[in-house]
């Protein structure tokens, strides 16, 4: 009888979780900290913003504002979620003729279903000293392949597990050794 009662409570507590995303979404015009042309053009693109739960009150990790192009410009990256295409991209916005334009980065899928744990893409700033210090760490083989770092790249990371960085070097984004 014990064993029954036990097994009964187990049973209540396994099957009686509610499903727990680690992100909630919204869609972009709420997020006054990014340039209405961009909020605009993730609209139409049909963009869900993560907001990333634990995180009270924070925007870190949906979006992040860097010198993605050059030292001198002002970017944006931004994590976009298509629910209906089953897409996850990461975009970079610049504005380098008085025009917001954006381009994927990243490409990528995920589950929009409710019974399926999601995978969330976060991005931040991954700056000279950032890239270079994780080149020597995880692959110094690539030390003396690394261009001249002279602007910050975007640090894309899924799942809490290894990132990856975007660096644009002579109008190609180049992929680089981020955190292991």
């Amino acid at each position: 009888m014990r064993g029954l009662v036990i097994l009964c409570l187990f049973a209540i507590s396994a099957f009686g979780r509610e499903y727990n995303p680690v992100a909630s979404e919204r869609g972009p015009e709420s997020i006054s900290r990014l340039p209405l042309d961009v909020r605009l053009d993730l609209v139409k693109r049909k963009c869900l913003i993560p907001k990333y739960k634990g995180r009270t009150g924070s925007e870190a990790g949906a979006y992040t504002m860097g010198h993605f192009r050059s030292r001198a410009s002002v970017d944006y990256a931004v994590v976009c979620h298509i629910p209906a295409r089953r897409v996850q991209d990461v975009l970079v916005y610049s504005n380098p003729n008085g025009v917001w334009k954006g381009e994927a980065i990243e490409r990528g899928t995920f589950d929009p279903a409710p019974h399926v744990d999601k995978c969330e893409a976060e991005v931040g700033i991954a700056t000279p000293k950032y890239i270079l210090d994780h080149a020597r760490a995880y692959a110094p083989e690539e030390l003396e392949h690394l261009p001249k770092l002279d602007h910050d790249g975007v640090n894309v990371g899924i799942c809490e597990k290894a990132s990856v960085v975007y660096y644009l070097h002579e109008g190609t984004w180049l992929v680089l050794q981020g955190a292991d």
